[in-house]
């Protein structure tokens, strides 16, 4: 079973924010529902205005799943907003990607995939062949 803190259950991405709404008026809307651990609104960096979207953590899974549940499809001044599970953050996955150099020439797509499949699932495999030094083995792939 997955512990209740765990962001995948918790984290909540929220879009079509109106433009006028803080940070706080987000924490707000959501604490209704229950505990919050964090909101924050993004912003544009230069400008400073919102960008229209928001992520809530909440503490328990309950919660998030409740605040989906009441909160999705809501209207707020012109916009309706749409409130689902957050996917994890890029530097979760970053390092995902494998990339191996100095493959024989006559290796497939099936070998290599048949190769690295006992370590995990694998998303995405290609055999890159460097057309300039042709002679040379497989020069590089890649597996995400």
């Amino acid at each position: 079973m997955m512990e209740e803190d765990d962001d995948s259950r918790t984290n909540l991405i929220v879009n079509y924010l109106p433009q006028s709404m803080s940070q706080d008026e987000l924490r707000s809307l959501f604490s209704s529902v229950g505990e919050v651990e964090s909101a924050k609104l993004i912003r544009d960096k230069v400008a400073g205005h919102s960008l229209g979207y928001g992520f809530v953590n909440f503490v328990n899974h309950s919660d998030a799943e409740r605040a989906i549940s009441t909160l999705n499809g809501l209207r707020l001044q012109s916009k309706t907003i749409k409130v689902s599970f957050a996917r994890p953050s890029s530097d979760t996955i970053k390092d995902a990607n494998l990339y191996i150099s100095g493959l024989p020439r006559t290796l497939s797509q099936q070998d290599l995939e048949d190769m690295f499949s006992s370590f995990g699932r694998i998303i995405n495999s290609r055999v890159l062949v460097d057309q300039q030094r042709s002679a040379e083995p497989g020069s590089s792939d890649s597996l995400n």
